[in-house]
């Protein structure tokens, strides 16, 4: 008899205000996996990746809040990704599933600058999670309810990101649908798009060795009836990309605390601690919310990174047209302590046009830098003119320090992450260059340095030749 009671009290606050609760799974940790909350986010991470979440609100309550969700993501191209969701949502004696399947498009703008699409559809499903006996009733609001109630479901997102910057907006839900009635599959009707998610955030690197990362994001929900408008602010601290901790305040559901992990750039987990809103009936009780990704490499990307020349696929692609210069002997700027980048302020080499001819593979043993000694475990205690440069040739740098043992610090975390980097110094400036190609033929140093940046493994790459 409780249980028929509190059904009916849920069953007429759904007939009287359906939008009551805001569409789709509420979640707090929108940095771990955002294709939950914006289709745009889709293969927004360039690999194949799975992820799992788990969310119990309100644990000490019986009966309590709970959803979870399974999605995964297929990035097939540098403009197209796929991807698909299945979620299901329980309260009380009510259950919610869906399935969403999403298509998602990318706008390259400029260099490091694009704008990404994502539109999702599928089916939902709501039912009852009762017994035989509990459905043997007269009351016409339950037996209605107790058939299944499928309907459409859809969302659309658009995604602008500039380098760390990302700014989003989301329709949430695209067709109408009502939570319970006598037909088996709700009318086909769009929805007045007032379901809202509008999302900001910013990830830039701090410190000395840049070994700190800071991410704010700011969201805001708006829904239809306009009652339940919410905001949400938070800020992670992540060290190197592999652990990371935060906290994000909501106005309606309080402080949640988050803590995770990156193990071997392929497995991810996320937990979230939110603390009692204190002016709710459940201000004696928390929620959990847990994360698991999972990261699928790709065959093509393995040849990029542990070869410093790149695949015959990756040769042949287009990359963009730019007009760069390369840098003889000039100082750098020191944008910060320690690690500096170098500007393009001397043209002495106009870049020729990129055309997208087959480029012979060169073996590997051909490509290497011709230097005395690379930055290895047996040279790392040597002195700085150990890190010597070869007159003619064309280096391709991924960074520029002041101090040896940073450079070196540095070389090592991109070595035990499969790249050929090694280290020279510049005599005339005494600025140690980290690069990743060397080349007595400048068209072929342009050519590599312009696949890594195309691949956005290397985004500021550039060339470097000294002179004597």
């Amino acid at each position: 008899m409780k249980r028929l009671f509190l059904l009916s009290c849920i069953l007429l606050s759904f007939f009287f205000n359906t939008r009551a609760q805001q569409p789709g799974p509420f979640y707090r940790q929108f940095f771990f996996n955002p294709y939950v909350f914006n289709p745009a986010y889709v293969g927004s991470n360039k690999t194949p990746e799975a992820n799992l979440v788990y969310r119990q609100q309100w644990s000490n309550f019986k009966d309590s809040p709970i959803t979870a969700g399974f999605n995964m993501q297929f990035p097939t191209s540098e403009r197209v990704a796929f991807g698909f969701s299945v979620t299901t949502d329980r309260q009380v004696l009510l259950r919610n599933s869906s399935f969403m399947a999403t298509f998602g498009y990318i706008l390259p703008i400029a260099e490091n600058q694009s704008l990404r699409f994502g539109l999702s559809g599928g089916v939902g499903l709501n039912a009852l999670d009762m017994t035989a006996d509990e459905l043997n009733t007269s009351d016409p609001a339950i037996k209605n309810a107790s058939s299944h109630n499928f309907y459409v479901d859809g969302n659309f997102g658009v995604l602008y990101s500039l380098d760390g910057l990302r700014i989003g907006f989301a329709l949430t839900d695209l067709f109408k649908s009502n939570a319970w009635n006598t037909k088996a599959f709700n009318e086909f009707n769009l929805s007045n798009l007032r379901n809202r998610l509008f999302s900001a955030s910013y990830k830039f690197n701090v410190g000395l060795m840049e070994n700190l990362s800071v991410e704010p994001y700011v969201l805001y929900r708006q829904l239809e009836d306009a009652r339940q408008d919410s905001w949400e602010v938070a800020t992670l601290l992540y060290y190197k990309n592999h652990i990371w901790t935060g906290a994000s305040y909501h106005q309606h559901n309080g402080i949640a605390l988050f803590m995770g992990f990156n193990f071997k750039e392929k497995f991810k987990l996320s937990y979230s601690y939110e603390f009692p809103p204190t002016n709710s009936v459940a201000a004696s009780t928390s929620s959990h919310e847990l994360h698991l990704g999972l990261k699928f490499k790709t065959k093509k990307s393995k040849s990029l990174v542990k070869s410093s020349v790149p695949h015959k696929s990756l040769a042949n692609e287009q990359p963009p047209v730019r007009t760069e210069r390369v840098v003889k002997d000039t100082d750098m700027g020191n944008k910060h302590p320690g690690r500096l980048v170098a500007p393009e302020a001397e043209l002495i080499l106009e870049e020729p046009p990129v055309t997208a001819a087959p480029v012979k593979e060169t073996p590997v043993e051909k490509a290497k830098p011709s230097v005395k000694e690379t930055p290895t475990s047996s040279s790392m205690s040597k002195s700085r003119d150990s890190f010597t440069v070869t007159k003619g040739h064309y280096y391709v740098v991924v960074s520029v320090f002041s101090v040896m043992s940073h450079s070196v610090k540095f070389s090592k975390e991109l070595i035990q992450k499969g790249y050929p980097v090694s280290v020279v110094l510049n005599p005339k400036n005494k600025l140690y260059y980290v690069y990743i190609f060397s080349s007595g033929n400048v068209d072929e140093a342009k050519r590599i340095r312009n696949e890594y940046r195309w691949k956005n493994l290397f985004k500021e790459a550039w060339i470097f030749s000294p002179g004597f």
